[in-house]
Formats: C-alpha cells, sequence, structure tokens
C-alpha cells in the first residue's frame, strides 16, 4: 500500500511542475534575442469575411548571428487580447502552412503575447517564414466607425509595410497618419499602405482608422474549406493550459481523484482482511465439525467391535452393522 501511494504522489507532483512549465512560456525555453526580421507584412482587413477585423503577420524570421538557433527556441507576436486565432504556422520550402501548438501570455493594455517553438535549427543568414492570421473586435461601432491599430515588433525588424484594407460599401474612409500609398488589391478593394524602416521592439506602429458603414456586413463569405496546405496541429490545449482559470481546476480534480484512490484502496485492503479472516474460521469451523463426526464414527466402531469380541454380536451381524456405520459417515 505505501508502495502503491508513493507512485500516485509522484505522479502528481509530475503532473504539476509540467503544467506550471505551461503557465509562461519563458519558464520552459528562453526567447531567443538572436532574431530579426526582414520582408515583414501586416494585413488589416476589417469586415472582410466576418464582422470583426481579420489580420494578417507574415514574414521572414532571419539569424544576423554567427552561431545557430536551436530547434525549440520561441518565436512571439503580440496581438491584441481576445483575439481568436486562426493560423500560427510555420511555412515550408513548397510554400504550405505547417501549423504549430501555440501558448499565450497576457501583457498590460489588453495585448497578449502569442508565442511557439520553432522545429527545426536556423543556421547563420538563414530565413524562417512565419505566418499568424487571427480575428478581434477593434470596438467600432456603426455608421461611423473608428479604432485604432497598434502594431509592436517583438524583433528588430529591416523593413515593414502595413496594409489597411477598406470593407465593401464603405465610405469616408480616412487614416491618421496619412497612408503612404493607396489604390485597389487583388479583390477590388481600397488599400492604404505604410511603409516603415528600421523598427525595434521599442518602437510601435498607430495607425487610427475612420470610416462610414452603415452595417456590420462582411465584405466576402468566409470559405467553408480549408486549404490543403494547412496542416493542423491542434493549439487549443497548450492555449488553455496557459490559462490559470483552465489549469488551477483540472490540477484540483488530479488531486482529489488520487486522493480518492488512496481512501479506495485503504478502504479495499480492510474488508479483504475481514474476509480473509471469516474465511479461515469458516474452514477451521467446518474442520473442526468434520473431526468430531470422526471420532463419533470411530467411537461406534470400537463398541460394535467390543460387543463382537463380548459374544454379544455374531461375525455375520457385526459386519452388517459395521456396513451401515461406513455408509452413514
Amino acid at each position: 500500500m505505501k508502495k502503491n501511494t508513493k507512485l500516485l504522489l509522484t505522479i502528481v507532483l509530475l503532473l504539476l511542475s509540467l503544467s506550471i512549465s505551461h503557465l509562461d512560456p519563458n519558464v520552459a525555453l528562453a526567447e531567443s534575442g538572436s532574431l530579426k526580421a526582414t520582408n515583414f507584412q501586416v494585413d488589416v482587413k476589417p469586415e472582410y469575411d466576418d464582422p470583426r477585423t481579420l489580420v494578417i503577420y507574415q514574414g521572414d524570421f532571419i539569424n544576423p548571428g554567427t552561431e545557430t538557433i536551436k530547434k525549440d527556441t520561441l518565436i512571439s507576436f503580440i496581438i491584441p487580447k481576445g483575439a481568436e486565432i486562426g493560423m500560427a504556422c510555420e511555412i515550408t520550402a513548397q510554400g504550405g502552412h505547417n501549423c504549430q501548438p501555440y501558448t499565450t501570455q497576457e501583457l498590460d493594455d489588453d495585448k497578449v503575447k502569442l508565442s511557439w517553438k520553432i522545429t527545426k535549427d536556423i543556421a547563420s543568414n538563414q530565413k524562417f517564414p512565419a505566418y499568424l492570421e487571427f480575428y478581434y473586435d477593434n470596438g467600432s461601432t456603426a455608421p461611423n466607425k473608428a479604432f485604432e491599430y497598434i502594431f509592436i515588433p517583438t524583433v528588430d525588424l529591416d523593413n515593414i509595410d502595413l496594409n489597411i484594407i477598406a470593407p465593401k460599401n464603405s465610405s469616408n474612409f480616412d487614416t491618421t497618419p496619412a497612408a503612404d500609398m493607396d489604390g485597389k488589391n487583388s479583390e477590388g478593394l481600397d488599400r492604404f499602405s505604410f511603409s516603415y524602416k528600421n523598427q525595434t521592439p521599442n518602437d510601435k506602429v498607430v495607425v487610427k482608422v475612420d470610416y462610414t458603414k452603415s452595417d456590420n456586413k462582411p465584405s466576402f463569405q468566409k470559405p467553408q474549406s480549408v486549404n490543403n496546405n494547412f496542416i493542423s496541429k491542434s493549439p487549443g490545449w497548450n492555449s488553455q493550459l496557459s490559462k490559470p482559470e483552465v489549469l488551477i481546476p483540472v490540477l484540483l480534480f488530479v488531486i482529489i481523484l488520487v486522493f480518492i484512490l488512496v481512501f479506495a484502496l485503504n478502504s479495499n485492503k480492510k474488508p479483504a482482511r475481514e474476509a480473509n479472516k471469516g474465511l479461515v474460521s469458516s474452514k477451521k469451523g467446518a474442520a473442526s465439525i468434520q473431526h468430531s463426526q470422526m471420532q463419533d464414527v470411530n467411537q461406534e466402531k470400537r463398541k460394535l467391535r467390543q460387543m463382537m469380541l463380548d459374544g454379544k454380536i455374531d461375525m455375520d451381524t457385526y459386519k452388517q452393522l459395521l456396513a451401515e456405520i461406513n455408509g452413514n459417515s
């Protein structure tokens, strides 16, 4: 019993240590400060295929140093709190999306840091393409809609292009500051483009957007099928484990379950002992009765033989009576 209890407690402690490491990705792995990013693009699409705002980050992380950045190093992005993650992926050599389990960490000012582990080593000057897609509620209301989009780098950026796409059927679309360029995108929507150079994690890109639209109807219907290049690796569990409101009840459930198992093992052991005692006692009682009966039979046989020796019965009568005693026993 002591051995089983120690095993169960060891399992609980192991689960606790593993779960605590998920509370903050930086506990398990240090985030690399030597990565940079280049050719980085941010697309902000309010009411594109959802009443919320679709945001897409894509670009190349690059190792500018001489030492290889090891597999399982964290890369991170800062996104609005409450955002729904669509894809958090590495881009394969074939251009496909190899999506990864991710963790989230709440920051100040309604921001969240989303991180995942790179799946391969990054050699000196090697590029590591990444892609992140999410939806968030920008808080604007019809008909005069306004929101502020803030982009915060997590690494040094050589250059970044920010595109804000006006939704279909909107009017009086305006940005502050004014866009560097404007025109139409491939879908015929108005595009307002901004270009920035040499951004650091201390530099915020802030653009205020104003437009008029009487409803929240998206420009396009969201596609139901998923691109074949998208390889899902279900990020949900790691992401949920990073939240204390999810993790703490899970740990409490595990601890309670272990105590129930320990109590059950203790309870089962006692009845088993009592049952064994009863069985042994019953066996002893049966053996005692059988022994007493044998003594009575032997005594009858002795009396019968003595009667024959005394001449009270003859041999034939003795044999007949002896056969009856043996048959009854």
